[in-house]
């Protein structure tokens, strides 16, 4: 081909020839299929006349075994010999049975089966009638006496004369037809072999011819441009690419390989930039999930001492809450400088995720060298002055000693982790037999806490809630207790978090509250109902339905219940769960904030959602006295309360100095031993606090 040529036909002689030999290839499968078609038909009909000659065997066969039971019988009754009215009986049954069914297959009447074939039926059909009425009436004869049997076999022998006669005569069509149908069958297949073959190799010469052409006109061409194609992927620079002056579409792909290799540095600059941000974290730059996993395997592998380490920040959430996502990426970003710097070029630094990172330190001198890992980074940590400040929660596990696998080995760490944040955080712990011990005893404890309903175990107390001005008692806060046959009473500051770990808190919430609405059900009209909503049962669709039904069955007015949740739950902002605190507000439900200003509660939570009440979480009021950021606290949320037309609860009163506080700063409604202890209820309730 010529440089320079033009050839704007190209592409459409390429596709019309490629047409043309598909319509080619369609043609023979037609051709193949309609031959196909026609073989099937034949061998169909093979099969319906062997249908035919199976059937016709059987019939014979049931034919001769009733001719020869009859003639039994027959000859008996004539030797005077006595034959049992039963046996008559059946032998005329049999014989209706064989005039009624020798109709052989439907197969024998259909339009398509030879003429000879169907009138050979129908005679035998006939046949068949006329000799079970002769058996019939030669055994009638035979009941009534021998002579009367003499006097009518010679009919009976005729009608099964005539019946064998047309059955042999039926018997031959058939086969006859057979052989026929199965000469047809090898004629098609031979023809669509022989068609077949011719097709095809007229397609075969059509296909050379193509490839001929396409070598020549195409292939060439396109060889040319290959060469050029495997220096740029060899990396190497492509000067000159012939061609590239042709007006043709070769000529557009002569230019376009030139474009290529033009673009061939900037793609490689791309995929190296790819390739690192799918092993790393794109915030810090450190190894992300996937790579720590291959690296620990790899490591693990190799049969090495090792230490893995674990890491948390302190108060990670708060920075993101309080100051936004920018200052907590800044805060991310400084501590994972601090994590490499304190590492070695051997080690991996791994970001897991959130505020969770890892790190992969070899041991060559043994359980010492983590520590020293460990030391320097609480050192580099405690040294940074750049606010806001964050610290760290450690978890150490080593392999070989505590783990070979991967999974196990983070597991540990990770159990190793839990129980420095337990101590206190901005610290670390090295995991040890104790905490696995510890994880058995909480699996233990979930065992026998899942029993604990049916056997009973448990209970609902009630601790009052006070109007703080008056010391009136306006409701009761419903409560669970457990009370086990070996622990003896369960705190539920241990078994409720076991149940939320184990999926638990839906049947045990569930069972509160209509223990709770039940018991409460008896009080005066003025005394309400306070349950605890786990996120479990708020993420139940059918909470809301399913309360407010509690509610009318034990005809407490809706007014009279308030429900309350976890911060955590408001920031979580399911859809689901808005929706059941939503339905029950509109029925008048009151919707409480439990524990306000302990997790990640804001005012964005409070404004996005309208609570009728905020509880103000203990802790502050034990610290109100000595405290002076507690007691601003405590200030600060009663007028926040009181500006968002929410009423405030202060939990945990115990003592007449922080009831005084209180009504000083003008909280609505107290809760605490001072006013009253949780206790079970089971007749009158009171009406003033105890203190």
């Amino acid at each position: 081909m010529q440089s320079g040529s033009y050839l704007p036909s190209l592409g459409t002689r390429v596709s019309l020839t490629c047409i043309g030999l598909l319509l080619l290839f369609f043609g023979i499968l037609g051709m193949g299929l309609s031959t196909e078609l026609q073989v099937l038909r034949a061998d169909q009909r093979i099969d319906s006349l062997a249908q035919l000659v199976r059937e016709q065997d059987a019939a014979d066969a049931e034919l001769r075994r009733l001719r020869l039971a009859i003639g039994d019988a027959t000859r008996a009754v004539e030797r005077g010999e006595a034959v049992a009215p039963e046996r008559l009986q059946a032998l005329r049954d049999d014989a209706g049975r064989f005039a009624s069914g020798d109709a052989l297959s439907a197969v024998a009447t259909m339009p398509e089966s030879p003429a000879a074939v169907r009138d050979g039926i129908a005679r035998t059909r006939a046949g068949a009638r006329v000799f079970g009425m002769q058996a019939t009436a030669l055994l009638d004869a035979a009941e009534r006496d021998g002579a009367s049997v003499k006097a009518g076999m010679p009919a009976f022998l005729d009608a099964l004369k005539t019946l064998e006669s047309s059955r042999t005569a039926t018997r031959q069509s058939l086969v006859e037809a057979l052989q026929q149908a199965t000469a047809q069958s090898l004629w098609l297949g031979r023809r669509g072999v022989i068609s077949t073959a011719f097709a095809a190799l007229v397609a075969l010469l059509f296909t050379i011819g193509l490839a001929v052409w396409l070598r020549r006109r195409v292939m060439v061409p396109i060889v040319h441009f290959a060469g050029s194609l495997r220096r740029l992927s060899a990396g190497q620079q492509i000067d000159q690419v012939a061609g590239v002056d042709r007006q043709d579409e070769l000529g557009m792909l002569a230019r376009g390989l030139v474009t290529m290799g033009r673009a061939m540095e900037e793609r490689r600059r791309i995929e190296a930039q790819v390739e690192f941000l799918a092993h790393h974290d794109p915030l810090t730059g450190l190894a992300n999930r996937l790579l720590f996993e291959e690296r620990l395997a790899r490591t693990l592998a190799g049969g090495a001492p090792c230490a893995l380490l674990a890491i948390d920040l302190d108060g990670f959430k708060g920075v993101n809450d309080t100051l936004g996502h920018a200052a907590g990426d800044a805060v991310l970003r400084r501590m994972a400088a601090v994590l490499i710097a304190a590492s070695s070029s051997a080690d991996t630094v791994a970001r897991m995720g959130g505020d969770e990172f890892a790190i992969i330190h070899p041991l060559p001198g043994g359980a010492i060298d983590a520590a020293a890992l460990v030391d320097r980074i609480f050192a580099l940590a405690a040294g940074e002055t750049a606010e806001p400040s964050a610290r760290f929660s450690i978890g150490v596990a080593l392999a070989p000693l505590h783990a070979t696998q991967g999974d196990e080995l983070y597991s540990c760490a990770d159990i190793a982790l839990y129980r420095a944040k337990a101590d206190g955080r901005n610290r670390a712990r090295l995991y040890d037999g104790g905490m696995d011990e510890e994880r058995r005893q909480r699996r233990w404890m979930a065992h026998e806490l899942r029993d604990a309903l049916n056997r009973g175990q448990m209970h609902v107390v009630f601790q009052p809630i006070a109007n703080c001005a008056t010391g009136t008692i306006v409701g009761y806060e419903a409560l669970a207790r457990w009370t086990h046959p070996a622990l003896g009473a369960v705190s539920p500051a241990v078994f409720v978090p076991v149940a939320e770990e184990n999926g638990l808190m839906g049947e045990i919430g569930d069972w509160i509250l209509e223990e709770a609405l039940a018991v409460a059900s008896g009080w005066p009209a003025t005394q309400g109902i306070a349950v605890n909503l786990s996120p479990e049962q708020l993420r139940d669709p059918a909470l809301a339905a399913r309360l407010l039904g509690l509610a009318r069955a034990h005809r407490i007015a809706a007014h009279r219940i308030e429900v309350e949740v976890t911060e955590g739950v408001v920031i979580d902002e399911r859809e689901v769960v808005v929706a059941n605190l939503r339905a029950l507000q509109s029925a008048g439900v009151g919707v409480v904030m439990d524990d306000f200003g302990t997790g990640c509660s804001s005012l964005s939570s409070l404004q996005q959602f309208g609570f009728n009440k905020i509880k103000i979480d203990r802790s502050f009021v034990a610290n109100m006295r000595d405290d002076r950021a507690s007691r601003s606290i405590v200030r600060a949320t009663i007028g926040l309360g009181r500006s968002l037309d929410m009423l405030v609860v202060a939990e945990g009163v115990e003592t007449e100095e922080q009831m005084r506080m209180l009504r000083a700063e003008g909280c609505a409604q107290v809760q605490g031993y001072l006013v009253g202890a949780p206790a079970k209820l089971t007749g009158a309730v009171a009406v003033t606090a105890a203190g």
